[in-house]
Order: structure tokens, then sequence, then C-alpha cells
């Protein structure tokens, strides 16, 4: 119990200096995360010394374990579902599955551990506990990107100061014109603009580069949006080679720097995409935040899965050491068997 407190504690204590310092670093996500978990298993560790025999805490451990598994099963459920919406409204597309596959694997998983205990299979049990270590690992970060992403948004919108630019990530284009999407990114942008002083309206970056299967720019689709909303030309710079989000923060860094430019950055995006653009910006040492416009109920689960995976290969050799090392149960037993066979 005192040690559950402890923890809860120096987790606390390390997410507001990682605040302080950068909040657009991802372990300012571990660190919330791991303060807001420990409060309730603080609370279950209290109930659980409190009871007076054995088969009560068993029973309590029982109903947790129960608790457990219909909650992964109701997610995965609920993903399930939002994947067929996904295909119904978005196409076949690998990117629109992922929610689908993963609420596939999680129902699939838990389906097995119930197979293993009633057909008393205690190597197939082994095997599930075992791979429950790096799913554990990866299940502990995502919750950590999901509930800090939050967080960041809210607190960015919020308390963040004016930007001297104004950079609208580009998101693709439909007949060669703005899509939804894409617009609410550039109102979002608009409504910043707005916000700083009448003397010192900030620059706009448009960031997008031309798709395979698009015969302009969305840089250049971007532009002609804000013009007819009034923007004036000359405030607007187009960057126009970007492929992928990363290139869209580096390029527009060139871009900004070329131009002599020393101030703060606003990266206008859709809200499940912003964290990892504010991650970014951290990593080309742009100072500035990111914020999020509004997104469509039923594509932000697959939307946001997306992002976590992007999130986990930007930072590639960290997340396969880490996975590597919590996948050595799983590697050693599976090893054991092969030998053994």
């Amino acid at each position: 119990m005192s040690m559950l407190i402890i923890l809860s504690v120096i987790f606390a204590v390390l997410f507001v200096i990682s605040v302080i310092r950068d909040p657009r670093r991802f372990r300012c996500a571990l660190f919330f995360f791991g303060t807001v978990a420990y409060l309730p298993l603080i609370a279950l560790a209290y109930w659980l010394s409190s009871r007076k025999t054995v088969n009560e805490a068993a029973y309590g451990w029982l109903a947790l374990t129960l608790l457990t598994m219909l909650i992964v099963v109701i997610l995965g459920a609920v993903l399930i579902f939002n994947g067929f919406t996904m295909i119904r409204k978005e196409g076949r597309r690998l990117s629109n599955l992922v929610g689908l596959l993963l609420g596939l694997m999680m129902v699939g998983y838990v389906v097995m551990g119930v197979y293993s205990i009633t057909k008393e299979s205690a190597i197939l049990l082994v095997f599930l506990l075992a791979a429950g270590f790096p799913l554990s690992l990866l299940g502990f970060s995502f919750v950590s990107f999901l509930l800090y992403s939050w967080v960041y948004l809210a607190v960015a919108r919020r308390w963040s100061k004016p930007a001297d630019a104004v950079i609208v990530l580009g998101s693709g284009l439909v007949n060669n014109k703005v899509t939804p999407l894409l617009a609410s990114r550039l109102e979002a942008g608009i409504s910043l603009l707005k916000q700083a002083p009448d003397n010192d309206k900030p620059l706009f970056v448009v960031s997008g580069g031309m798709g395979s299967d698009e015969a302009r720019s969305e840089a250049s689709a971007m532009a002609e949006y804000l013009v007819g909303k009034g923007i004036p030309e000359d405030k607007i710079i187009q960057e126009d080679q970007s492929r992928t989000t990363k290139e869209n923060i580096s390029n527009t860094k060139d871009l900004l720097t070329q131009a002599g430019f020393t101030g703060r950055v606003v990266t206008v995006t859709n809200s499940f995409h912003a964290f990892r653009s504010a991650l970014l910006l951290q990593r080309a040492n742009l100072p500035g935040y990111a914020v999020g416009s509004p997104t469509a109920r039923y594509y932000w689960p697959a939307a946001v899965i997306r992002e976590y995976v992007a999130i986990l290969v930007d930072s590639l050799p960290f997340t396969i050491a880490c996975l590597v090392l919590s996948s050595l149960p799983l590697i050693i037993m599976t090893v054991g068997v092969i030998i053994n066979s």
C-alpha cells in the first residue's frame, strides 16, 4: 500500500517536471497515466488489505480479472462495429481496417484465454500470459497516449500564447478541391489568425504535396481556399513537397528558416493528429504547440489507433527494444517448446 502511494507521488512529480520542461514529449503521457493509474490501484490494495479472510481477497482479484476481461471484450466489440462503419463510409483501404483488426485480436485473445481454462490447456494459458507482457506494454502506452492527448489539446487551446505563424497540415484532396475535413483545419487556422493583434498578423503556412492521384498540390488548393476567405496572398507560404507529417514539419521549418522567421508556431490539424504533430514540433526544435479541429465520431477510433502506430514507428529502435525485452518470457518459452518437441 505504502509503496503504491510512493510510486504515485514519484510519477506525479516526474509528470509535473516533464510538463514544465516541455509538454510535447511522450514521457509526459507515460508519467500522467502512471499518476492516474496508481490511484485506483491504491484504492484496490487498501480494499484487499482490509479483507478479513484470504477467500475474500481471492474473490476480489477474481472479480477484477473478470471485469478486465469484460472491458476488453466490450472495447473489442466496439472496435469491430466501428470497423464495419469505416468500411461502409470510407472504403476497404488497409488504414480503415486497423480498428476492425485490433477488435478481432482483443476478442480473440479473451476467447483463447477462456478456452485454455475450460479445456485445462496449461501450455496455451502460459503462452497467453507470456504474450500478455508485450501486449500490456502496448496497452499501457496506448492509454497513456489517449488520455494525455486529450489533456494536451485542452491545455494548448486554452492557455497557449498567440503564435507568430499558423501551420495547417494537408489531408488529401477530392477532385483537386479542399475536402470538408481539410476545410475544418483551415477554418480553425483562420480563427487562430483572428486572435492575433491586428498589427501583427502571423504568417499562414499551408503544408502538403501532390498525391499520386492528384493534379495539384494540397498546399495550392489550401492557399486558394484561404485567399477566398480573405487572407492576403502575401501572408501565405506554400510548402508543396511533403508527403508525410514528418516531412510537413521538417520542410516547413526549412521554409521558415529561409524566410528569417524566429517566432512561435501553432500547428493546426485534426484532434486525433494534434499530439503527434506536437511531438514532431519538439523533435524539429520548433517552439510552439498544436491544436486540433473537430473530427467525425465514426472516424476517430481508427484514426487514433493509426496515430499511435505512427508514434511507435517514429521511435522505431526504442519501440523494438521495449517489445523484445517484454517478449523475452514468450521467446524463451517458444524456444523451449521447439527444442523439446
